[in-house]
């Protein structure tokens, strides 16, 4: 059972998460521990704890706010992910169950002929594409890395949610998936690599484009 810092903590992250709190929104603590009903001791705990990881500024005399996303964050998002994110398959590789591969393909490829994607298609496909790099993190073996990777993610996700991605990255990006896919279940660890850096460049690049405009 989750304490109830623990449940203040998650609630609120998946609040800024998914955009329901805005970047720059001042956090009102009273506020917030009614709607999460919990006292103020363990929001003030979560808020305290979000502020180490990334998510929340607090400025003294002015008080907390939703920490913005920069050009900075998506680029230091992605120079993590572009340098670990290799050395992580590489981890994983002789560990990564062919049959649930399979499966991510299969899921994949049926999103490729559609002429429009829906709200739950594109919920879907984030479901998917979060799936496919936790599945190859969880298989490094290695509790360091997944728990700083994992908020890494998390912050990934919090920028695709706020990003504006037209149909035809989104349908690249799943091709992309695809064919990482399709190097691992072929055994090739380096035509993998290439493929899982192509991708995170076009990514980059997807959401730089996107806050940009």
């Amino acid at each position: 059972m989750k304490s109830l810092k623990e449940k203040a903590y998650v609630e609120l992250k998946e609040m800024i998460i998914s955009g329901k709190l805005k970047s720059n929104e001042r956090i009102d603590e009273e506020l917030l521990s009614k709607s999460l009903n919990v006292s103020r001791t363990p929001v003030r705990e979560a808020i305290n704890k979000l502020e180490q990881e990334g998510w929340i500024n607090i400025v003294p005399r002015k008080g907390m706010f939703v920490n913005n996303i920069s050009i900075k964050e998506i680029n230091d998002v992605f120079q993590v992910r572009s340098n670990l994110e290799p050395i992580i398959l590489e981890m994983a590789f002789e560990r990564l169950e062919k049959n649930i591969l399979e499966d991510l393909r299969i899921e994949f490829l049926t999103f490729l002929d559609k002429k429009e994607l829906s709200s739950d298609d594109n919920t879907r496909l984030d479901y998917l594409d979060n799936q496919f790099h936790l599945f190859i993190l969880k298989n490094c073996n290695n509790n360091f890395i997944i728990k700083m990777m994992e908020n890494v993610y998390e912050h990934n996700m919090r920028i695709r949610n706020l990003s504006i991605q037209p149909k035809k990255r989104r349908i690249t990006a799943t091709n992309e998936h695809i064919r990482i896919i399709d190097a691992i279940l072929e055994g090739n660890f380096q035509k993998a690599v290439k493929e899982l850096k192509l991708h995170n460049s076009k990514a980059k690049e997807g959401f730089f484009n996107s806050f940009i405009e």
